[in-house]
């Protein structure tokens, strides 16, 4: 029988696939957690829009000095001569890429009805 922690996470990347397909995003979780069963990295958990690879992490308490108030949309942190990584809700990045995902859709839909009307012409 998996662990406890093993079966906490695997619900969790579960209910973030769930909050993905309500931003109408295509969302797969990976075999078994395991990325390398898409030929990806083996800590790639999910999948989003098959181009965007995710790891689902899911803690008791997060630290406190990380946890954006509800003032700020995004929070950037950074390490001495290391990465910098930005901070939010898990609500807004979907929501950037759904809008994103929109954009290119109406932007492709556009260039291909010009087309169309070319050739028409």
């Amino acid at each position: 029988m998996p662990s406890k922690n093993k079966l906490r996470g695997t619900y969790y990347e579960r209910k973030c696939v769930e909050r993905a397909h309500k931003f109408d995003l295509k969302a797969e979780r990976t075999w078994g957690s395991d990325g390398r069963s898409r030929g990806l990295h083996q800590e790639v958990d999910m999948v989003l829009e098959d181009s965007i690879h995710i790891q689902c992490k899911k803690r008791k308490r997060l630290a406190e000095h990380l946890m954006p108030i509800d003032e700020i949309h995004v929070q950037f942190v950074g390490e001495d001569r290391g990465r910098n990584l930005a901070i939010m809700s898990q609500d807004y990045y979907l929501s950037l890429i759904a809008t994103i995902k929109e954009c290119t859709n109406a932007k492709s839909k556009s260039k291909s009805k010009s087309k169309n009307k070319s050739r028409a012409d």
